[in-house]
């Protein structure tokens, strides 16, 4: 009976846990400071809240994050997906936002690139008819072209930082397809540094992130059994 009641006391803390995080999200109106812009990062593909979006693009904006470049792994994948899934209102979002400085354009651009939209596309050409910045330019005329964007449920994974760009996608839109990419890269049969690299960052990411996230945490446990006996052997590991 003891270890009854121990067993769902532990349990009761694990899905607390699990729904925190997620419920401070849910209780948001604004984005206007680093834990809400983190929140919104993290948690909204659990609650597609669009009043936040432009909240957040001004935020960023306004803060200078975007100047940032280590977090254009994180912006860009998260926002293109926001982006993708929501054409029609990107002409609204970015009325809303003035004097865009060129970190802005160069880190929104690339996000407007990979959601592939014909009102993306238009916001690009405008930036390219505001700048003066002749490199800028440069880049943007290349992300109006036709260029191919990639996709990170395809590509392969040769760049540590290809798995932040997975986890941003995530975030974004709840895809699990991306998840079971991060899955797979925790097989431990790696040669190469980066194969390494890769194989240690995606195995730290997913037990990090399903301590946090029940939809992370119960995709895992749900797919036990269903890899190789190194990756099953791992993802027992998350549950214990």
């Amino acid at each position: 009976m003891k270890k009854t009641i121990y067993f769902l006391v532990f349990s009761f803390c694990i899905v607390s846990n699990l729904f925190a995080q997620e419920s401070k999200y849910k209780a948001l109106t604004d984005v206007s400071t680093g834990e809400e812009l983190n929140l919104f990062l993290s948690y909204y593909y659990t609650n597609s809240n669009l009043d936040l979006v432009p909240k957040a693009l001004r935020y960023i904006h306004v803060k200078k994050i975007n100047s940032n470049k280590e977090t254009e792994r994180h912006i860009v994948p998260f926002f293109a997906q926001v982006f993708k899934a929501n054409d029609d209102k990107i002409p609204s979002w970015f009325e809303e936002l003035q004097n865009l400085t060129d970190d802005d354009m160069y880190i929104f651009s690339h996000a407007l690139f990979l959601s592939g939209g014909s009102n993306a596309k238009k916001v690009i050409h405008k930036f390219l008819d505001s700048t003066d910045n002749d490199e800028l330019k440069q880049v943007l005329t290349k992300l109006s072209s036709d260029r191919q964007a990639i996709d990170l449920r395809t590509i392969p994974l040769t760049n540590p930082i290809y798995l932040d760009m997975i986890w941003s996608s995530f975030f974004a839109t709840g895809d699990v397809s991306y998840l079971d990419r991060l899955i797979l890269a925790t097989d431990s049969n790696k040669k190469t540094v980066d194969e390494i690299l890769i194989y240690s960052a995606a195995r730290w990411s997913l037990k990090a992130v399903a301590k946090d996230h029940k939809n992370v945490f119960d995709f895992c446990i749900s797919k036990k059994g269903k890899y190789s006996k190194d990756i099953n052997a791992f993802l027992n590991d998350i549950e214990s």
